[in-house]
């Protein structure tokens, strides 16, 4: 359990998402890093894309997620040490919980501010496109654009710690089941 919850602690500094968009006259790509905390990457050259179809300028103050993410990550390091030193599968199961809880309302922000950046598109922008969501998981095609959404390194150590919660609180539930009582 605490080598699970140390390996959370680079997931602070590290990009949890990438989205990368590709398109003839972009060859090599361009490319949206997202972390806890921020938006990193080509998004000087991204906005200026969105621009001339109308999608609003993507800027790190628009997300309230990125205020609290990191400290939801350090809430569940605190909850798998906890674990580890009192050795109560509740606090381990309200931990578990509150993380699967804190992915799925992330996922669901994230497909959210797609959505949001897809659809609100300025009517007097110089290019006029069709309304469109971007996969959060995936590839869509945009105009001459294909954009991909994937997890990255940051996602997939928390998805690691996230299923590893639950096979560790079964092995030890197991150990102490085995264990006869004095």
């Amino acid at each position: 359990m605490v080598v699970t919850a140390l390996a959370l602690v680079p997931c602070i500094f590290l990009p949890t998402w990438t989205i990368g968009l590709k398109a003839p006259q972009y060859p090599d790509g361009l490319a949206l890093k997202i972390y806890p905390n921020t938006v990193a990457g080509d998004v000087g050259e991204v906005n200026l894309l969105n621009h001339y179809i109308g999608m609003h300028a993507i800027e790190a103050d628009e997300f309230p997620e990125f205020r609290f993410i990191p400290f939801f990550i350090l809430r569940f390091l605190m909850f798998a040490m906890l674990t580890a030193l009192v050795g109560r599968m509740a606090i381990a199961a309200i931990g578990w919980i509150d993380f699967v809880v804190f992915g799925a309302v992330m996922l669901y922000s994230l497909q959210h501010w797609l959505y949001q950046y897809g659809h609100d598109l300025a009517p007097e922008a110089p290019l006029n496109i069709a309304p469109f969501t971007p996969h959060f998981i995936g590839v869509t095609h945009v105009g001459q654009f294909t954009v991909s959404s994937w997890p990255a390194l940051g996602a997939i150590i928390m998805g690691v710690v996230g299923a590893m919660g639950p096979i560790i609180v079964f092995l030890e539930w197991r150990r102490l089941k085995g264990t006869p009582a004095e």
